[in-house]
């Protein structure tokens, strides 16, 4: 009987073919790809949106069966396309623009995830007492700043009316706005509780350019007009939507996309249910059965100590979770981007680091993000402390850029998996301990069919000498051959000490199985240079 026990895939298997299990963090062996594919999963505007005071209307998404989502991947051309297919300012399509601004050659599909029929978030901004003076009212919303001028002498009524219209006018953005006698209510285009992290921000400004916030607290412009915030919930320093309910469930939607490889699963949730359903399909797809190797990214904008405890409830090699506290974007553009930047690298934004299409093995320290920004108050950025922790958490920091004031970095890109059995253990620390034995997986099973198509399996010859017949093979010519690959790939800088290992390479006959080998294969995945540490002394 065979000393090699491979798991998923049992003695009873006739199907032939190369099935390698890609076994993370423990001693010995690893496998996979640098992949291509990414997959965004989130909610699509399936009704039209509109309302009357002021009149807007926003077309649902055309991606879909009878009036309800298809709930099945879609190819996304374009973030132009993905408006399209999901609705302008939906999450899919505006994680569609964040995928492509980071990598605008990127490969992207869509999966719709239903909503629950719940509650959507909202907050109301109202605005009391005519303007004596002219002023502008600023909006930062998601990224994008919108001035809306007030004359002096205007109403209330007039102002909200304006700001109502601005915000409209703006249909990429993931919220409407509608007015009642000075009152601005914003709504979320979606239904359901991650529209409680989506930060709105506004300012009176004075014809000097002095801005003054608008709290929850009541604020006056330089124009007498009084503005207040309220019905709405704070995320660290910054004002958000609030009270909406009922979660959705990734559920049918991975089911979907079950029968398709896509290397990068880049989710809009951000509670553990629907991260943990995303775990288990990528745990699953990645068996030797299926071998659809992938990993999957999420976003989360919660408090640190909220965080570290997502990511640790986690603890899966294949999930990487980005942590960024009270975001301007929502959690899920910054996971898509990310996740793009990491396939990509930044040279979309003028960086130098590549990303791993073209290299697995690529270090992503201080990678910069095309459009994340940092947050508006000191406050809010992480800690070095904090950094360090989500490091030691399984948990992925963005940081300032070190080139481009005011957007945001990776600082380092890790999984979720740092415990064994409750204990501390970083054998996956960086997610190049998943991407690079993925690509040595692929690489094999992509090379052991071709070039040992139609062979027969004999055994070890007694002489010591190779099959004379054609098309024979034994088990010491696929080790020869699998020790040839994993050398090609030290030679590229994806794998080191090769031939230290090559003692660990096992290659034998199932006893019990006719035709089937056994194979161990040991991949030692060369590491990012991280950490400089020295001495500086005087003398």
């Amino acid at each position: 009987m065979s000393g090699i026990l491979v798991a998923g895939v049992p003695a009873s298997r006739k199907t032939p073919g190369v099935a390698l299990n890609v076994v993370l963090g423990g001693t010995g062996t690893s496998a996979g790809v640098a992949p291509k594919r990414a997959l965004i999963l989130g909610n699509m505007i399936g009704t039209t949106l509109s309302n009357s005071s002021p009149s807007f209307s926003v077309t649902a998404g055309s991606a879909q069966v009878g009036g309800a989502a298809v709930e099945e991947p879609v190819f996304v051309p374009s973030a132009d396309d993905a408006a399209t297919l999901f609705g302008r300012g939906s999450e899919l399509h505006r994680m569609a623009i964040a995928f492509f601004e980071q990598y605008p050659n990127g490969t992207l599909y869509a999966c719709p995830v239903a909503e629950a029929s719940g509650t959507p978030a909202s907050a109301v901004l109202t605005f009391a007492t005519s303007a004596s003076a002219a002023f502008t009212v600023r909006l930062r919303l998601c990224g994008k700043t919108i001035d809306v001028g007030v004359d002096s002498g205007a109403t209330a009524t007039t102002i909200a009316a304006a700001v109502a219209d601005a915000i409209n006018d703006e249909q990429d953005l993931p919220f409407f706005a509608q007015n009642s006698v000075g009152a601005v209510t914003i709504t979320a285009k979606h239904d359901g509780p991650r529209g409680n992290t989506l930060i709105v921000d506004a300012y009176f400004v004075s014809s000097a350019g002095a801005e003054t916030r608008i709290t929850a607290s009541s604020s006056t412009s330089p124009g007498a007009t009084t503005g207040v915030w309220s019905g709405n919930g704070t995320l660290g320093s910054e004002i958000t939507l609030a009270n909406g309910a009922t979660q959705d469930t990734f559920a049918n939607a991975l089911a979907a996309c079950a029968p398709s490889r896509f290397d990068r699963v880049i989710g809009a949730c951000i509670e553990s249910t629907n991260i943990g359903r995303i775990v288990t399909h990528l745990n699953t797809q990645a068996g030797p059965s299926v071998q659809l190797l992938a990993q999957g990214v999420c976003g989360c904008v919660d408090t640190y100590a909220n965080a570290v405890t997502l990511a640790t409830g986690q603890n899966a090699a294949r999930m990487q979770i980005v942590w960024h506290h009270a975001s301007v974007l929502p959690a899920g553009e910054v996971a898509a981007q990310l996740a793009a930047a990491r396939l990509a690298g930044d040279a979309a934004v003028g960086g130098t680091l590549p990303g791993e299409d073209s290299s697995p093995s690529a270090n992503l320290d201080n990678l910069e993000l095309a459009t994340v920004l940092m947050q508006r108050v000191v406050g809010d950025q992480p800690l070095g402390t904090e950094i360090e922790g989500c490091l030691n958490n399984g948990l992925t920091p963005l940081g300032k850029s070190p080139t481009r004031p005011g957007y945001a970095a990776l600082v380092r890109s890790v999984t979720t998996r740092c415990l064994r059995a409750g204990t501390p253990n970083f054998a996956v620390l960086d997610t190049a301990k998943v991407t690079v034995p993925d690509h040595a997986a692929d690489v094999i099973r992509g090379d052991l069919p071709v070039t040992f198509a139609g062979c027969r399996l004999a055994p070890e010859s007694d002489d010591g000498l190779p099959p004379r017949a054609s098309l024979v093979i034994m088990p010491s010519t696929v080790r020869s051959r699998i020790a040839y690959l994993l050398k090609q790939m030290e030679e590229t800088a994806i794998l080191r000490n090769v031939d230290e290992h090559l003692s660990l390479l096992v290659v034998e006959a199932d006893e019990a199985v006719e035709g089937r080998l056994n194979i161990e294969i040991p991949v030692d995945v060369i590491p990012g240079a991280h950490i400089f540490a020295g001495n500086v002394r005087q003398h």
